[in-house]
């Protein structure tokens, strides 16, 4: 099974791995993310035989999980498929209003 995550308004695509990948704006990420409040080092992502594992690195902004109002923090957190990653925002489930297509919002997916 493959897994990946895609941006809820662009459709664009960040295949996951097996193993660690590193999410950010910096050039050394595995996958460099240039989303409104991305900081440079803001997630480890580790996928481990069909599970998914996401924590915050250096982020000002934090990672939301399907419209908790808490950021995910810095221990090792699981996410399924369906689930809903903000990276540097937070949304609530009454949100209503146009949402950017510049912020960092995706869907957790699996092919295969």
């Amino acid at each position: 099974m493959t897994f990946y995550l895609e941006h809820v308004l662009t459709g664009d695509r960040i295949n996951l791995n097996e193993g660690i990948q590193i999410l950010g704006r910096h050039s050394s990420c595995t996958w460099v993310l240039k989303y409104d409040y991305m900081s440079r080092y803001h997630a480890l992502i580790h996928v481990n035989q069909g599970d998914i594992f996401i924590k915050e690195m250096e982020t000002n902004n934090g990672i939301f999980l399907n419209y908790w109002p808490t950021r995910i923090g810095s221990s090792w957190c699981e996410v399924n498929v369906g689930d809903v990653l903000y990276f540097g925002v937070q949304l609530g489930i009454e949100h209503d209003g146009e949402i950017p297509n510049t912020f960092g919002i995706f869907t957790v997916k699996s092919s295969g």
